[in-house]
Order: structure tokens, then C-alpha cells, then sequence
């Protein structure tokens, strides 16, 4: 069989020249003729080097496995035992094997390639500038905001913080949400006014007691048992009872 004719270069690595060889023989891949495929091989490592060109290590190392399973498939095939049949080995079955594997990442880099290509065909809006449409509702008086909550608890951080060891290894008493909820509810109802600063809240000042305890908060505020204000600006925030009288609704 006369050599193809190849563009030094074109391929990848050796399997991508097998896959052009046997794209360009018109051979099964399943059932290769090892004696066509290797001199066809080999006729393009020699071109190479009569082009005094380098030729890598994998190549010469796939061109000895061709030599290797062409010499092997002169040899009686040794036999296997498949679900209790006896079949004879195919030395070609790696090779099919790497190949076919090899093909399938060929075609899935083709297909993110085309898809590469389609997306830069389309081009993303920025987003638009909604600040002239937002209504800034005015809080009746006493009212907070959630800043106005996120930098009370920041407070709270920052004083635990500066008040916290170098080191220390402690065990905190855990609370659930629903014990924190109760808890706020009988602080509140004990104090003489029906009310109690945010921070006189926190059983204590680690992480979990922070969290749970805020979020007890917010389901008080939820169920409308408790209102969080601020008589004056900047001042301490207030829980107190939603009813004027302080009784608590069951």
C-alpha cells in the first residue's frame, strides 16, 4: 500500500495521527489491520526525520507498540475465559480501547469549541441603573431599619470581640430558638417598663448565643409579639411588648 500523503505538524499526538490513518485507510477501528496501520505509521516517522525534524518520545513510543502488537497478532492467540466460554485474546483490543476513549475527548473538545464560538456571537445587556425607580418608604417614628439592626449586632461583635481572651477554651451553654424566645419574652415582662435594651437580650456574647438570639428576635417581631424601636436616633434599640399595656397575647 502506497504511504499517504501528511502535513508534518497537523497532529496532536500520536493517537490523532492513528485516528487520521485510519480515517483516511477506511478501515474498521474495531478490527484494524495492524500490518497497513503500521507501515503507514511508520512512513510518517521517517519522513520526519529525513526532515531532520525532532520526533517526540510518544510517538516513538506508540510506533514500538504497533511493532509490538503487529508481531503478536503472528503468534497463537492466547485464550481467555469469558462467562465460562473460552475466546481467544486480541492483542488489538488496548489500542481500540485508547483509541475509542481518545475519540470521544476529541469530539467533546470539537463540541465546546462550537459552542465557545456561538456564545461569542451573543452579547450580554449590562445591567441597568434602578436607583431612579426605588421608593424610599418613610419608617414611622421609633421605627429601625435593618441597618440600623445589622449595626447593633455589629456592636455587640466588636464588644465581645475586644473582651475575648487570646486564648481560651470554654464551654458555651447552647439555646435553642424557641428557649430564647421564651426567655426574651419573660425579660421583658419582668421589667417595670415592658421593655429591655437589644443588647440586655444575649445570654451571652459567643457565637451561637448572638445568632440564636437574633433570630428569636425576628420571629417575636414575625408572630407581632414584640416591636424593636428606637425612641431617638443613634440611641439603644428597644424591645418592647406590641400591646401598649404590656400584656402578652397567648
Amino acid at each position: 500500500m502506497d504511504a499517504l500523503t501528511l502535513r508534518i505538524g497537523e497532529f496532536e499526538g500520536p493517537m490523532d495521527l492513528l485516528l487520521h490513518l485510519i480515517k483516511e485507510m477506511k478501515i474498521d477501528i474495531y478490527n484494524i489491520p495492524m500490518v497497513e496501520l503500521t507501515h503507514q505509521y511508520l512512513s510518517y516517522i521517517h519522513s520526519m526525520q529525513e526532515m531532520e525534524l525532532e520526533v517526540a518520545s510518544e510517538y516513538l513510543l506508540m510506533a514500538a507498540t504497533l511493532l509490538e502488537i503487529k508481531a503478536r497478532m503472528l503468534l497463537p492467540k492466547p485464550k481467555v475465559e469469558i462467562d465460562e466460554v473460552e475466546v481467544e485474546e486480541d492483542p488489538r483490543d488496548e489500542l481500540v480501547e485508547k483509541l475509542m476513549e481518545y475519540k470521544q475527548f476529541q469530539e467533546g473538545a470539537k463540541k465546546l469549541e462550537e459552542l465557545s464560538v456561538q456564545r461569542g456571537m451573543h452579547y450580554g445587556k449590562e445591567a441597568s441603573d434602578l436607583s431612579a425607580l426605588q421608593e424610599m418608604i418613610p419608617l414611622q417614628e421609633g421605627q429601625v431599619t435593618t441597618q440600623d439592626l445589622w449595626n447593633a449586632l455589629k456592636k455587640i461583635a466588636k464588644r465581645n470581640l475586644d473582651k475575648m481572651p487570646l486564648q481560651a477554651n470554654i464551654q458555651h451553654e447552647t439555646h435553642t430558638v424557641e428557649e430564647m424566645m421564651d426567655s426574651i419574652l419573660t425579660k421583658i415582662k419582668e421589667n417595670p417598663q415592658k421593655s429591655i435594651r437589644f443588647d440586655k437580650c444575649f445570654p451571652s456574647f459567643h457565637r451561637h448565643a448572638i445568632v440564636t438570639t437574633f433570630l428569636a428576635m425576628l420571629q417575636l417581631v414575625r408572630e407581632h409579639k414584640i416591636r424593636l424601636v428606637q425612641h431617638v436616633p443613634y440611641e439603644d434599640i428597644v424591645l418592647e411588648t406590641c400591646d401598649k399595656g404590656g400584656a402578652f397575647s397567648e
